[in-house]
């Protein structure tokens, strides 16, 4: 027999080397000079100063003051753990949040004894289904969490309508979503306290950290007071209840450091040449895919403005390729040259993290409420369907090889039975 796949060894379709893309971008020689001076100036972490300050002041900036205050973290993580906190999220409380996202957007809600509930995902925004939380709500719901997914926002309106109804917290994850907006607002603003990472692969960036933003200030003080103590305590807690700890702070170190806030405000100051790249080159791939009946492209509304667009994830339609299993098209896509792969991101009710009866530090993790799989079936088809592509962003060189992607999907198609 006769093969056309690489699949069966033959030439691959792209030649170029991956990654395809690139990331992060190199450094200026502004930030490696700065980055120089700093070690020369002052290594250490002195309250709110410095870098860290410039970077927290230029976040607000960036988000049009849409929040008043911004508190930087050593990560993401401690950003959520310290909104969780700030909230009140206390032993017993419930979170709800979505089933389909990373595992970190709710951990931290263990540390603090609260319960986590798991609700379904929406297929097009791939966010927490705003119709279904209002049926996991019980009287010991105290907040929901909210993951703008892979940078597309969620159903804020519908949201907060819950939410003011039954009078619970909101936490904003926002770390997919740098600049993303839902009708012309920020993803950030809308909740009681929202949460960034600025980790290696994002689109504003610090190497490792975080920043959290609220227009609270009392959940702005717990927040400082969790991750922080002394010089930066002292200086902007007002609230004589919570001023008395300014010494020791809540007793953990959770600061970002002045390098990781000078990474970060680079990377903040590129964000909108990266963004303007990245929406051309995906629109444009968006469109492409569409010539390929065996994917389904994201669907984005008119309304929705995706930021940086932190992962580009269609479905694959298996029915529509003879069911070829998701895993053998992946090794086919790859074995042309493509850079693919399956998101790594798991239905959380699948981890141990989640459902281990036996784990140590969580002992009240995950149980499902519901024994019925359908309850979170929108969560499995994303989890079982979804393919993880570039989110390219430098249109000049990479519209060639977006090109290429779509050629490949095509080859594919007209030689699926080589995979039979």
């Amino acid at each position: 027999m006769t093969y056309n796949l690489a699949y069966h060894n033959e030439k691959p379709h792209i030649s170029k080397p991956v990654p395809h893309e690139i990331w992060p971008p190199k450094a200026t020689e502004e930030e490696l000079q700065e980055l120089a001076r700093q070690r020369n100036t002052d290594i250490s972490i002195r309250g709110c100063a410095g870098p860290i300050k410039e970077f927290e002041e230029n976040f607000i900036n960036f988000m049009e003051n849409g929040a008043e205050y911004a508190v930087t973290f050593n990560s993401g993580t401690s950003a959520l753990l310290a909104a969780y906190f700030a909230i009140g999220l206390d032993a017993g409380d419930e979170l709800i949040g979505p089933a389909l996202t990373y595992h970190a957007a709710l951990s931290p809600a263990f540390i603090l004894k609260a319960d986590v509930i798991l609700c379904d995902i929406d297929r097009n925004s791939r966010c927490i289904d705003a119709n279904k939380i209002e049926s996991l709500i019980t009287e010991k719901t105290k907040a929901i969490t909210v993951v703008h997914q892979w940078g597309h926002p969620a159903d804020m309106d519908k949201i907060m309508e819950v939410a003011r109804k039954h009078n619970l917290k909101v936490v904003e994850d926002c770390s997919h979503a740098h600049g993303s907006k839902y009708k012309g607002r920020f993803c950030g603003t809308f909740g009681d306290v929202a949460a960034f990472s600025l980790q290696n692969n994002k689109a504003i960036f610090a190497g490792e950290g975080g920043i959290l933003v609220t227009n609270n200030k009392d959940i702005h003080d717990r927040a400082v007071l969790l991750g922080h103590y002394r010089d930066r305590c002292r200086d902007t807690i007002t609230n004589p209840d919570l001023q008395k700890y300014w010494e020791t702070g809540f007793g953990l170190k959770l600061r970002m450091s002045p390098f990781n806030a000078i990474v970060a405000k680079y990377s903040l100051k590129n964000f909108e040449k990266i963004k303007i790249g990245r929406h051309k080159c995906l629109r444009y791939f968006t469109d492409r895919l569409k010539e390929v009946d065996y994917i389904e492209t994201p669907v984005i509304e008119e309304c929705i403005d995706m930021g940086a667009w932190y992962g580009f994830k269609p479905l694959y339609l298996k029915e529509k390729l003879n069911n070829i299993n998701r895993e053998k098209l992946v090794v086919a896509l790859q074995k042309e040259g493509m850079e693919v792969s399956a998101p790594s991101g798991k239905m959380l009710s699948n981890e141990p993290l989640y459902n281990s009866e036996n784990n140590p530090l969580f002992s009240n993790a995950y149980k499902q409420r519901h024994s019925d799989p359908k309850s979170l079936s929108i969560a499995k088809l994303v989890q079982d369907s979804a393919l993880s592509l570039p989110t390219f962003y430098d249109w000049d060189n990479d519209k060639e090889i977006i090109d290429s992607y779509i050629e490949v999907f095509k080859k594919i198609k007209e030689n699926y039975k080589e995979l039979l």
